[in-house]
């Protein structure tokens, strides 16, 4: 695969032709010209764009020009009509031991998935009483349950990969993406709803089913394409040899789909390296002090979850419990939070952290219901001796058999 850096043509260097199409794209955006003629005066020029150029202009378009990110956002699909021809052109070839191989092959299996939801909307559309819409879903239960299961290639791809793109300065794809898998959570929570009711589906419930599905399935599809075609191309330019490995850990450590093909995945070790000079020593604090066993052992023992950022906003310790409520993996570490969060909750979370750095305030707390349980999310302002700001920590427990509790409990009991 041609890399970026190889990549001039039409007697343009790489910054004329970058500074060239961000001028047509201002233009196109003012009205000033069309996305046909764009594709039509300019095709020489775009006809061999290489992915990681579109990503570097959006990326341009908010710091440079001042582009909100929500019209980025939503100039996305525009963008890609336009350079479509040169990205139809670009073939990635990887062995079967990286991680793109097994994330294309699982765009395969979800697009498999896909088609059958779409039979299954167009069964729904010929079907319209009660009884037989009933019969329809329950028999196909476990496309459902796979269509579900993209959860788990989203989240891989948030935790494991997202991170090494933004280290190398490619902000935009992640983020028009995530916003993407945040829409398509939206409705698949919607379709759980009308599957929880099946047998109690009024008349016009069941004229907006199929319209739901063909929604989820344009919208996953149109996903996948961007995928295949910007945001891997572009990894593979940027990442190196040893972040791809990291990738792998992150994605072995959350696990993988029910469609996974799993003879593809490449086996990691959890290797923790000791610093010398504390191998044997204690960590002193103010109240005592621990081994560095001991401590790496009483975090991941806590039953809560915290994550800790520091001043400059960069995510710089979580502990690891067996059972978590949200996915984190070491590939977080170094991340600014506001990556970290799906975009339409950013100004949340900017907003707590200059209330916690003005001090104006220093705890914010929240508690959401999340698949049937209740989990408890606070934020503390983390401050020295003189109350200088140092950071912010982040709590999270699961506090629904906590919330159950009544009367007391003062013996021991075996089991």
């Amino acid at each position: 695969m041609i890399k970026m850096s190889e990549f001039i043509q039409n007697n343009l260097s790489r910054v004329e032709r970058l500074n060239l199409m961000r001028k047509l794209l201002i233009d196109m955006d003012k009205g000033l010209i069309s996305p046909a003629e764009v594709k039509e005066r300019f095709k020489k020029i775009l006809e061999n764009v290489h992915p990681a150029e579109i990503a570097i202009i959006e990326n341009i378009l908010i710091v440079q020009d001042h582009f909100p990110q929500e019209k980025i956002h939503r100039l996305c699909d525009v963008h890609i009509d336009i350079f479509r021809e040169s990205l139809e052109s670009q073939e990635i070839n990887v062995q079967k031991s990286h991680p793109l191989y097994l994330l294309y092959d699982e765009h395969k299996k979800i697009s498999e998935i896909l088609g059958m939801v779409m039979k299954i909307a167009s069964s729904i559309e010929n079907n319209k009483n009660v009884d037989a819409v009933t019969k329809i879903l329950e028999e196909n239960l476990p496309v459902f349950d796979s269509l579900f299961d993209i959860e788990n290639h989203m989240v891989r791809e948030e935790n494991a990969l997202f991170p090494f793109l933004e280290k190398h300065d490619v902000v935009q794809p992640p983020q028009i993406l995530w916003n993407e898998h945040d829409s398509l959570r939206v409705r698949l929570k919607d379709l759980r709803g009308y599957l929880n009711k099946a047998s109690n589906l009024n008349n016009q419930e069941i004229d907006e089913l199929p319209n739901l599905l063909k929604y989820i399935v344009d919208l996953k599809t149109s996903h996948i394409y961007k995928e295949n075609k910007i945001l891997f191309p572009t990894a593979l330019d940027k990442l190196e040899e040893a972040e791809w490995d990291k990738v792998w850990e992150g994605m072995n450590e959350i696990g993988y789909a029910k469609y996974t093909d799993l003879s593809l995945v490449k086996e990691t070790g959890k290797i923790y390296k000791k610093k010398e000079i504390l191998e044997d020593r204690y960590i002193y604090l103010e109240s005592g002090k621990f081994t560095l066993d001991e401590l790496n052992a009483l975090f991941e023992t806590l039953p809560i979850e915290i994550t800790f950022i520091n001043k400059d906003d960069i995510v710089q310790f979580f502990n690891r419990g067996e059972k978590r409520v949200f996915v984190r993996t070491k590939a977080v570490l170094g991340r600014t939070v506001q990556n970290c969060h799906p975009p339409k909750s950013v100004h949340i979370v900017n907003k707590i952290l200059e209330d916690f750095k003005s001090g104006k305030r220093n705890v914010a707390e929240f508690w959401i219901n999340m698949q049937g349980r209740l989990i408890y999310i606070r934020y503390f302002a983390v401050r020295d001796s003189l109350g200088n700001y140092l950071g912010t920590l982040e709590v999270t427990q699961d506090v629904t058999d906590i919330k159950k509790l009544e009367g007391e409990k003062r013996i021991y009991s075996e089991e």
